[in-house]
């Protein structure tokens, strides 16, 4: 049984060479994900938006010209009363005569024209636009960095699982060898039943460690392809070839480490931004107060007759006329004075904000210091214990093959052993956490 299960294992190691491998070290798995992830390219285009919304709010000032006309049949033309007296002097005094002062037909065209040499709620339009797009730059870079953060330790997450895949199949190959040696000796009835089932029992054991394993490895595989914007394929994650183990990533992480963490300056920047805003909407609120002057013109001709007949010029009369108008507010000032107050409140907010993620910001980080030299001594005294561990198996093995011990012992100590590589490899996993999170 546990013959064809060693089969199926190695059939599943190697069907990676049915497909290309593709090879990918931490700078080009980081280099890929800033040109193909949706996120980061949705970040991009949301910039380009912000852009144009600029470009947008500037052409708020070019004057509103617009072309209009209309054509009007009158069904029923309204009577006007009028002295009678105007028209028909021997009419008595008090007299009326009704007028008819329109056609059958009429239509007017134009060209008319509107600006606002002063609108209040264009003053800040523009300013208010720049602001939104240093938002989105941040929130940009942001996201750049936060991606870069999280390609990192998905990278990290599948050189340990590929590490742990590496030695739990070497645990297979050992104790399949161990059990083998167990039959023989149960055969000869050199040891008990007991003995020859707990040899069998860790050889189960070892198989579903390492299933389990190479389900993880796939699994960081398949996040690692869907943060750098890959197509998640069982044949890409089959082909997926990571180059560097533990110690060579480490210690390029480890170069790569700065005093300051570029997320946490951009996320200052952004909030301070954000202030800068909320205290220009109060500077804005508070000029809907002043009236609205604005300039309006128009130029057409206007057609009256009782016969349909526009493309007679007998029957269009020129019209013209360029005027200023001012709207002072007066029942909507009270609903200024409490947006005022609100975007205050806000404003507000937005300074205790920028000052939160300050305070916050300095704790992390003099946490994160003392936490890397913890993270950093349990690295190297993990390693230690595991490579002393790998020794006393060795020793161990010798002892059992020479007969100085028994076959439970044995167990213990490899039992041990892999206690001690996993805390190796999550130790492992902490530092690189830490590191990444600090650069």
């Amino acid at each position: 049984m546990y013959k064809s299960i060693f089969i199926y294992i190695n059939i599943v190691l190697f069907s990676a060479v049915a497909f290309a491998q593709e090879t990918y070290t931490l700078d080009k798995a980081v280099t890929y994900a800033m040109d193909h992830s949706p996120v980061l390219n949705i970040n991009k285009l949301k910039l380009q938006e912000a852009s144009i919304q600029v470009d947008e709010s500037k052409l708020q000032y070019v004057p509103d010209i617009y072309l209009s006309g209309d054509l009007r049949r009158n069904l029923i033309i309204p009577a006007t009363p009028v002295p009678a007296n105007v028209f028909d002097p021997s009419a008595s005094e008090g007299e009326l005569m009704y007028l008819k002062f329109n056609t059958k037909w009429n239509s007017s065209a134009g060209l008319n024209m509107k600006y606002d040499l002063f609108n209040p709620e264009k003053v800040n339009s523009v300013a208010k636009q720049q602001h939104q797009l240093r938002i989105q730059e941040y929130d940009t870079e942001m996201s750049e960095a936060e991606l870069k953060e999280k390609v990192a330790l998905a990278y990290a997450d599948c050189i340990i699982a590929e590490e742990q895949v590496k030695l739990l199949k070497d645990d297979v190959v050992y104790f399949e060898e161990l059990l083998d040696n167990a039959n023989q000796l149960f055969k000869k009835e050199q040891i008990s039943l007991s003995e020859k089932n707990d040899a069998n029992r860790a050889y189960n054991e070892s198989v579903s460690k390492f299933l389990e394993a190479e389900k993880i490895a796939g699994d960081r595989k398949a996040e690692l392809l869907y943060l750098i914007g890959k197509d998640v394929t069982s044949e890409n994650i089959e082909s997926l070839f990571l180059e560097e183990d533990i110690p060579s990533l480490l210690e390029k992480v480890e170069q790569k480490k700065t005093s300051k963490n570029i997320l946490n300056d951009l996320e200052v920047l952004r909030q301070q931004e954000v202030t800068n805003l909320a205290s220009l909407k109060v500077k804005s609120a508070q000029l809907k107060y002043a009236p609205t002057l604005s300039l309006n013109g128009y130029l057409g001709s206007n057609y009256y007759n009782n016969d349909f007949s526009l493309f007679n010029n007998n029957h269009w009369r020129g019209n013209s006329y360029i005027g200023l108008s001012v709207m002072l507010p007066i029942s909507r000032s009270l609903n200024t004075t409490k947006e005022v107050s609100r975007l205050r409140l806000q404003q507000q907010m937005e300074t205790e904000n920028l000052r939160d993620i300050r305070n916050k910001q300095e704790k992390e980080r003099l946490n994160n210091l003392s936490l890397l030299q913890v993270r950093q001594k349990n690295y190297q005294l993990s390693w230690d214990s595991w490579e002393m561990s790998l020794q006393n198996s060795k020793a161990v093995q010798l002892q059992y093959e020479k007969g100085y011990i028994r076959q439970s012992d044995l167990l213990n100590e490899q039992q041990k052993a892999g206690q001690y590589r996993h805390n190796f490899l999550q130790a492992a996993y902490d530092l690189f956490n830490i590191l990444i999170t600090m650069d």
